[in-house]
């Protein structure tokens, strides 16, 4: 089964403008090999971008242009400098061993501060009782603050 794209959809929108229902069908069986063209024709009317206006039977002209025209790049876009549109996973690879060094140095600063921590502090989690030797921490230069 052949899907439609959306971005081929305003093109078909000019072919029903210009030779009516009859020239789409024929369009969509021969060059798409839909048998059921009528579903697409359904689809293209429910689409508030091409914008089908019943009293006219007909979808929105501008639409349709503006469809043809951004079919190609301007000047402009092609004398830019190189914008990369799509982020894939190569940038992530790129960035995985400093996200892992990151983490890494992280958890060597946790570390670090825990086992400074332990020299002064002990928790005894079964009685739930906390053991600070304060002599020794204002000995080290560190202030006990407690509330």
């Amino acid at each position: 089964m052949v899907k439609i794209r959306d971005k081929n959809l305003p093109e078909l929108a000019g072919i029903y403008n210009n030779g009516g229902k009859d020239a789409l069908y024929q369009t969509l069986r021969e060059s798409f090999g839909i048998k059921y063209p009528w579903s697409t024709l359904s689809r293209m009317k429910s689409m508030d971008s091409l914008g089908y206006d019943e009293t006219t039977d007909r979808f929105r002209a501008e639409q349709c242009k503006q469809a043809d025209e951004n079919l190609f790049m301007s000047m402009d876009e092609l004398c830019s400098p190189v914008k990369p549109q799509h982020i894939c996973e190569d940038k992530i690879e790129r960035n995985a061993p400093k996200a892992e060094a990151m983490e890494k140095l992280v958890k060597e600063l946790i570390g670090d501060r825990l086992l400074e921590l332990s020299r002064y502090v002990v928790m005894d989690t079964l009685s739930k009782t906390m053991i600070i030797d304060k002599t020794a921490l204002t000995g080290a230069g560190y202030t006990l603050v407690t509330h």
